[in-house]
């Protein structure tokens, strides 16, 4: 056999090769890394140590920390969405917002309340999953083998369903109430004064 044949003979035994593993179908965000949001997904899969106790008693904080998400993650939308109908050149002669070292285009702020609202998602959807999972529901005698019926974590649950079904929907509901509570002119400079005093105290301890 020539040499030729044998290095077309080794790409094609090359090529027929097949690799283990899970197919995955990952959006192109073209390299940019201000498209940190869209991060590719992770495996689809865990290797769990069979010997680790998922305490339910522990399901508190992940219960939390997920109601805290979705909160967020519906005051973002509120924001992205009333942020997005504005048009610039209403409120910027230049395209841009800030001073004194933040300065920001306008286009890069959408981009970035984008970027807010798709990583908030993604890790309100872990969070669910993580906690309805299998191994969080060992037979308990006082909860019927589901940690989440635990009189310190229902209401919680409670509260996440609720704000689950319309993260957007349920920050406009607190949003407004606090616009009543503060519709006046006093009211409205006296808020204001207190958002950004705790802004700056927040900058300070950072």
């Amino acid at each position: 056999m020539t040499v030729q044949k044998r290095v077309v003979a080794r790409y094609l035994a090359a090529k027929r090769v097949k690799t283990a593993g899970e197919v995955r179908f990952i959006k192109d965000r073209g390299g940019d890394h201000q498209e940190w949001g869209w991060n590719p997904p992770g495996s689809n899969e865990r290797t769990i140590d069979p010997d680790y106790t998922f305490d339910p008693k522990n399901l508190e904080p992940l219960a939390r920390v997920l109601r805290s998400t979705l909160m967020a993650l519906g005051h973002i939308q509120t924001a992205r969405t009333v942020f997005t109908k504005v048009k610039s050149q209403r409120i910027s002669p230049d395209g841009n917002l800030g001073g004194r070292g933040y300065v920001q285009p306008i286009k890069d702020i959408r981009k970035q309340f984008a970027n807010v609202d798709e990583a908030l998602s993604s890790i309100a959807d872990t969070l669910d999953d993580e906690i309805g999972a299998v191994h969080w529901h060992p037979d308990v005698d006082d909860t019927a083998g589901d940690p989440r019926e635990r009189d310190e974590v229902k209401q919680i649950m409670d509260d996440v369903e609720e704000i689950k079904n319309n993260p957007e929907e349920w920050a406009e509901e607190e949003e407004a109430e606090m616009d009543a509570e503060n519709s006046s002119p006093s009211k409205v400079a006296s808020l204001t004064g207190k958002v950004i005093k705790k802004y700056l105290r927040r900058r300070a301890q950072g």
